[in-house]
Order: C-alpha cells, then structure tokens, then sequence
C-alpha cells in the first residue's frame, strides 16, 4: 500500500482537521494546480531530463553496433539516467522531517501534464483557425512519425491519440503508482516514461537503443491503462453498450494504444487509427468506425473527456491513500 511513513507530527500544526485528511486536501490541491501553473514551462526537470536522453543517446549509440550492443547501450543509458536521481530523492526522504513536503513535490513533479494540455488547447484553437500549418509543429513533438503532410482531419486525428495516451500513460499510470506504491516509484515510472518518449521505439533509430525504456514504460503502465478502460466501459454501459476489450497488438499499433482509441472513438462517436507515415513510409493501421471521421470540434470534446477521467482517477483510488494513513 501507499508509502507508511509517520505523517502526524509534522502535520500537527494544522489542528482543523484530521492529518490524513489535511494530506488529501494537500494532494488534491496539487493536481489541480498543476494543471494550470504553465509558469514552470522548460525549467521543468522533465524537459531537463529529456535534454539529457538526447545528449546521451548521441554519444553512446553507435548505428553500426549490433542489436543486442545497442539493446545494451539503451539500458545501460536509462539505468545512469534513473537510479542516480531516485538515490538522491530517497537520501533527502531518509533526511528530511517533513516527508509529506517531499512527497508533494514529487507528485507535483510527477505529474506535469500542465505544457501537454496547453499545447493541445493550442492545436485545438488552430485547427479551428484553418491554421494547419501552426498545429502540424505542435503535434509533431508528441508524435514519434512525420506530421509534415497531416490534413486538418489528420492533424484531428493525432491530437486526439496522443492526448489520450498521455493522459493515460503519463497522468493516471504515474498518480496510479504514488498512492498505491508510494513517491519513488511513481518518480521512477515517470523518468522511464520521459525516456520512452526521447527513444521511441517505433522510430528505426531508437528501435534498439530505447527497447528497454519503452518496453519498462509500457510494463508498468498497464494499471493505469485498465482504469481507464474500466471508466469509459463504465460509461458505455449507463448508455445500454458494451465497449469491447480484446484487442491484439498490430503492426505499427501497440495493444494499450490500440484499446485507448477504440474506447475513445466507441465514446465521442468518431473513427480513429489508419494509415500512418512512419520512417518514411505510409503505414497500414487498424481503424475503429464508431461513427463519422473526427472534425477539430472533437478535440475540445476529448479534453472534457480526459478531464473527467482525471477527476474519476482521483476520487477513485484517493479512498486508498486514506486507508494507507489511517492504519499506519
């Protein structure tokens, strides 16, 4: 359960109410106001962080190395980026007499999805504009393919897959993981994450070198994935309909990004997936028909989707942040 350490006493100064209650209040105030303070912009130390991968990645890999050397290289690079920060937030943990300040930093850190929901408001604003052209740069960092020939519906259309998928993978799976582990892991899952995403996979450059941070990143974000599988197959069913669960992983389709959208398209009624540029090559994907092709209308549509899903995420699994207190 949640990390068991000793919270009363520093929290004995705010005699209103119960410490574990004090503490909820803390956490919720944090996710809400990360979401809006776009001050901390690229002094963020995710952005940091994926200055590094890059600058690392540019002097280790070596392109004419075989498979399993770059395999080796890529995970060896993660492990340098990753246990040297977890062993200095544990130390100033182990240190510090006032763990809940920590924590909350480190959900606050964590959580970062402040410069995503911007960016794609932006988007949503341009392609409304017609400026397609402005929503193309904006999509292009948050997809691992080539945005330069995205019509408006394709620019529509990676919006709404790699919003989703943030909100999954890197807002709910690392909010999954601080309450029911506690703040180390969901850091650790996080870094993982932001490597995942400075080596992606799907990119024939980084196919080796950054197995290890994508195959970790996509392990471990399977709770937070069920989850949100759970409440939008919820929702479907107060609507009289099942949403389907089984999906098997396609070419150039990951499974968990493959249930995302088809729970996404079943809910605002619209198709997603398709065809793809990806290495310089046009690339067949599955498409999910739940009904017309997705207008710039839809994006605003699916960030009122994701928020809910956030808040439900919240209400959800806080109960067990509370527990965890309470019988400590």
């Amino acid at each position: 359960m949640q990390h068991v350490r000793n919270y009363v006493a520093p929290m004995a100064s705010l005699p209103q109410w119960p410490p574990e209650v004090s503490l909820w209040l803390l956490y919720t105030l944090i996710i809400v106001a990360e979401r809006y303070l776009s001050g901390v912009g690229r002094s963020h130390p995710a952005h940091a962080l994926n200055l590094l991968a890059i600058g690392m990645a540019r002097k280790v890999q070596r392109p004419d190395n075989s498979r399993s050397q770059q395999r080796i290289s890529g995970l060896m690079a993660l492990l340098s980026l990753t246990l040297p920060w977890l062993v200095i937030v544990a130390m100033v943990m182990w240190i510090s007499e006032l763990d809940w300040i920590i924590d909350a930093l480190i959900l606050f850190v964590c959580l970062h999805s402040c410069s995503a929901r911007k960016d794609f408001n932006a988007i949503a604003g341009h392609l409304k504009l017609g400026h397609n052209e402005r929503a193309k740069a904006l999509n292009q960092a948050y997809v691992s393919r080539d945005t330069s020939r995205l019509s408006e519906l394709g620019n529509t259309k990676a919006g709404i897959e790699w919003y989703s998928r943030f909100i999954t993978q890197a807002w709910v799976s690392t909010l999954l993981w601080f309450v029911v582990v506690g703040p180390l892991a969901a850091l650790a899952y996080r870094i993982i994450y932001q490597l995942a995403q400075a080596w992606p996979a799907t990119q024939t450059q980084w196919r080796d070198f950054g197995f290890a941070a994508n195959w970790l990143a996509r392990a471990f974000s399977w709770p937070g994935v069920y989850l949100v599988l759970l409440m939008l197959a919820m929702r479907q069913l107060l609507g009289g309909k099942v949403l389907p669960w089984r999906f098997a992983q396609q070419p150039y389709m990951h499974a968990q990004d493959g249930k995302i959208w088809r729970a996404v398209a079943s809910r605002l009624h619209i198709t997603l997936g398709g065809p793809i540029m990806l290495n310089g090559r046009k690339r067949v994907r599955p498409k999910f028909h739940f009904g017309a092709e997705p207008s710039p209308h839809a994006l605003p549509k699916l960030g009122r989707l994701m928020t809910r899903i956030q808040l439900c995420t919240w209400l959800i699994i806080s109960p067990l942040l509370l527990i965890g207190l309470v019988i400590q």
